[in-house]
């Protein structure tokens, strides 16, 4: 038999669902975009690099130039709140040099004692730069938090809206990401959901067994 925590997991995400209308007058509390935010910041990443920034659009004008590079989809508008999240495009430069720097300071270490750490570091940067697959496997980081964001939302009873649909160079553009050394991937509104059919539609997935393969 499940326990509380266990039930009260399963729910929230059978509760889910991508939000496509949201109630434009309702908006989530600050408290809970920080502690959604917060779950986003403690994300596992491979080797811990965190090669990614999420940035929260407040600004009206703004969310609407997004809205048009977005095709028009009135949640980037009508949701609480929109975060873009983005990732790192300076990664062969600052990877190494930055999670040394990082590791050191909350281990309470030298850098120079992280040698070993150092070089497996510059090894793997090396190899992906060498096969082309850098970028690509910085980028596939950002999916951790977007997933961890969604749960943490969904336990919190406030509906979210995953978004690939959009025009990332325009996006990139409106938000002046190149000087930043960022580019997006995905978009993620938050807030609560209005008069959506889609909301009452049973949940489709595969079957546990046809999912799940013990060997």
């Amino acid at each position: 038999m499940k326990n509380k925590k266990e039930k009260e997991i399963l729910h929230a995400l059978s509760w889910r669902y991508a939000t496509k209308i949201f109630d434009p007058s309702k908006k989530v509390e600050e408290d809970d975009i920080s502690t959604i935010l917060e779950s986003a910041r403690l994300s596992p990443s491979s080797f811990g690099i965190e090669m990614w920034k999420f940035i929260i659009v407040k600004d009206k004008a703004i969310r609407t130039k997004l809205r048009a590079a977005g095709y028009d989809q009135p949640k980037i508008t009508d949701a609480s709140h929109l975060i873009v999240i983005t990732y790192r495009t300076d990664a062969a430069k600052n990877l190494t040099k930055e999670l040394i720097e990082r590791t050191a300071k909350a281990q309470n270490v030298k850098a120079d004692s992280l040698g070993g750490f150092k070089a497996m570091l510059d090894s793997t940067v090396a190899q992906k730069l060498s096969v082309g697959t850098l970028e690509s496997w910085v980028r596939t980081q950002t999916y951790i938090p977007l997933g961890i964001m969604i749960e943490t939302a969904a336990l919190l009873s406030i509906d979210t809206g995953p978004m690939e649909g959009f025009d990332n160079g325009k996006v990139d553009e409106i938000l002046g990401l190149a000087k930043k050394n960022l580019k997006s991937v995905t978009m993620l509104t938050l807030g609560y959901r209005g008069d959506d059919p889609a909301s009452a539609r049973p949940k489709v997935r595969r079957t546990y067994d046809e999912v799940i393969e013990i060997i």
